[in-house]
């Protein structure tokens, strides 16, 4: 036996061969075709300085200390945590819940312990089960848009500091490239800049916890639109502005209240990525065909008011009713808006076609068979042509992409 086997634990071997079965899997189930989302390619080795330093303790010596300030953890022994951990440790001493794993691993220059348990709790219901909200995500002044179930609308801005932050974190990265790599002033700069980092990402999983907890826990049901983020990140106008799809933090509300509806007994629903909640008018069913991303506030062709566009998408959004039948005719597949529940949009075209007439058609008087596909009534998905844009959020569109979520 080597003179060094003692001195580790075999998870940290362990876990690394767990995580190349599962990349192994992954890779197996894409390549045949049984995967849904992008490629996965053959698991690569990562770089020491690259990789962030974890492993993952299933065995061993694991527990919560009854001080509520120590987590023990095998060969390491104790460790002594900045958080209180009495929220789960009353519920071990209890009985009622089971630690399955505790996972260590380095995050902005400070160790974070992950604990992984099973609790026993009672089934739970919103204060509101029969209430109904939707929310707009974006990345103007406004954050998300909420439309409640009593017609009020709640608008959150962005927190602050977030602009604050980068502007910081733009003047460390220069200090940081000016520093001679391995010294001491080097190491002091990257410091300085992983506790900005770790600031920021604080700061937004914030904002995305205290918003998501808080409608999860009074609506019934909450519904929210199906945004390709990463084609956002990519494709989107300026540098600036895919920046901002990332310090958003927009991609990361739909899988946080995906596990808090199911467990406080709600339900998420998620609309179609090709819904025009901005374009449709919620009040009398006009739609602006030739809707731009920059135009906040735009005229019904129809009854003539302004409409706000978050305000609209929120509202629409919550009077999402899902995917309907649509039967064998043309005639029902032209009243829908990509294959979802819709009132009749009123477009305005130019004079030189119809006639200078306005028509209520989906897609703006395309020809029949420049449409889009339609879903089945069991999918609330449309297909769209191969490289055509969405001009509803503005990019290409692109498979989805499936969430995972790190207890």
């Amino acid at each position: 036996m080597a003179p060094w086997w003692r001195c580790t634990s075999k998870e940290a071997y362990a876990s690394g061969i767990a995580d190349l079965v599962t990349g192994l899997h992954n890779w197996s189930d894409a390549k045949a075709g049984r995967r849904k989302g992008p490629r996965i390619g053959f698991p690569r080795f990562k770089a020491r300085h690259r990789d962030r330093d974890r492993v993952r303790f299933t065995t061993g010596a694991m527990r919560l200390e009854p001080d509520r300030r120590h987590i023990t953890v095998p060969v390491i022994g104790k460790l002594r945590s900045k958080e209180n951990t009495r929220r789960l440790e009353r519920l071990v001493a209890k009985g009622q819940a089971r630690i399955l794993s505790i996972t260590l691993s380095h995050r902005g220059g400070r160790l974070v312990v992950a604990v992984q348990a099973i609790v026993a709790q009672l089934p739970r219901r919103p204060t509101e089960p029969d209430a109904c909200c939707g929310i707009d995500l974006g990345i103007g002044p406004e954050w998300a848009v909420v439309a409640h179930y009593d017609d009020t609308i709640e608008r959150v801005a962005h927190p602050a500091p977030w602009k604050e932050v980068y502007q910081q974190q733009r003047c460390l990265a220069r200090q940081v490239s000016r520093r001679t790599v391995g010294s001491r002033a080097h190491r002091h700069a990257r410091t300085k800049l992983a506790a900005l980092d770790r600031r920021a990402t604080n700061l937004r999983r914030q904002a995305i916890h205290t918003l998501t907890t808080r409608l999860a826990r009074r609506y019934g049901t909450v519904v929210i639109e199906d945004l390709d983020v990463a084609a956002m990140g990519r494709g989107m106008g300026r540098r600036a502005f895919r920046r901002t799809v990332y310090q958003a933090g927009i991609g990361l509300v739909r899988p946080t209240l995906a596990y808090k509806c199911q467990a406080v007994g709600g339900r998420l629903v998620v609309a179609d990525r090709w819904f025009g909640s901005s374009k449709t008018h919620q009040g009398c069913g006009g739609y602006r065909a030739n809707l731009k991303l920059g135009d906040r506030v735009w005229r019904c062709p129809r009854c003539g008011g302004l409409v706000d566009r978050n305000v609209n998408a929120a509202l629409n959004l919550r009077e999402w009713i899902g995917a309907v039948d649509l039967g064998k005719t043309d005639v029902d597949r032209d009243v829908q808006l990509g294959g979802v529940a819709a009132q009749v949009p009123y477009v305005a075209v130019p004079a030189d076609d119809h006639g200078g007439q306005a028509c209520a058609q989906a897609w703006a008087c395309e020809a029949l068979e420049d449409h889009h596909e339609v879903a089945g009534a069991n999918d609330t998905r449309t297909k769209p042509h191969p490289g055509e844009r969405n001009l509803e959020q503005g990019y290409q569109s692109a498979s989805s992409h499936k969430h995972s979520r790190i207890w």
